[in-house]
């Protein structure tokens, strides 16, 4: 069987920084075990499998080569992007659309000017008094710690702190979250700063992560008094985002790019 294959940076307009995903389209018969297949003979950490349009709405799974996977938000902006701007045939452009994904959630995506938007459920952080143990892990000690179903937050005063941190993975993969997430304030263009360290999962810096942001988003929204903040994540790829707390929901969006476009025969 063959698929449609696209390859997408998300949080950048150059192919060198963002995150990129693959995402597979016309594979709507597929097997999961042939998605995971092609997960793994791509050597991807993640694809977007976008199926055909019905009642309005867009299937949306994601594969990782160990199997399902809930999803990621990176590689959400990226089923958008193929979704919306048609590869490279703009004749197919459209504003907006829905996913709707295998646990029933949806995810309302839209073109914004340059850029690709998708709604995502908050995932609020709560205050821990696990300080010293972040401390440890990062090297530096934040002023505030949060932790939520994906991750520990430590929050840092000021972008420099966050970008001179030198991690021990080994330490952040005894965590009992995915990920330990660093941030704080901006400077210049961006309101906020994030660097992400997911070695658990094998992202030992993750390039651009948009699920921490349903995190931290909120918090800053507080902190900070607006409902509109730009992120900048420090990886050594880089990558901007412009969130908006809508509440319940997160805008996150991103510039985006098609570097790769092609068809790919799936594993039988």
């Amino acid at each position: 069987m063959k698929a449609r294959l696209f390859r997408v940076v998300t949080f950048s307009t150059e192919p060198e920084h963002g995150n990129p995903a693959f995402v597979l389209t016309n594979a709507d018969g597929a097997s999961d075990r042939a998605l995971v297949g092609a997960c793994a003979m791509l050597g991807a950490d993640i694809i977007a499998v976008v199926g055909g349009e019905a009642g309005g709405e867009i299937p949306l799974k994601f594969f990782t080569q160990a199997g399902p996977h809930p999803g990621a938000g990176h590689a959400t902006l990226a089923a958008a992007h193929v979704a919306l701007l048609g590869g490279f045939d703009t004749r197919e452009n459209r504003t907006g659309c829905v996913f709707r994904q295998v646990n029933g959630e949806a995810r309302p995506g839209r073109v914004e000017g340059s850029r690709i938007s998708v709604d995502f459920p908050v995932m609020p952080g709560v205050n821990t008094d696990r300080a010293a143990e972040l401390a440890a892990a990062l090297g530096a000690s934040p002023h505030e710690v949060l932790v939520a179903p994906f991750a520990y937050v430590a929050v840092f005063e000021d972008s420099a702190s966050v970008a001179a941190l030198l991690p021990d993975l080994a330490l952040i993969s005894g965590f009992d979250r995915n990920a330990v997430v660093a941030t704080a304030p901006g400077k210049g263009d961006c309101d906020i700063v994030i660097r992400v360290f997911a070695p658990k999962v094998g992202l030992p810096e993750d390039p651009v992560c948009g699920t921490a942001h349903r995190i931290i988003i909120p918090y800053w929204a507080e902190k900070l008094g607006k409902k509109k903040i730009r992120s900048r994540q420090l990886s050594p790829r880089g990558g901007t985002l412009w969130c908006e707390d809508k509440g319940d929901q997160i805008a996150i969006a991103g510039e985006t790019c098609l570097v790769l476009e092609g068809t790919v025969r799936l594993p039988d």
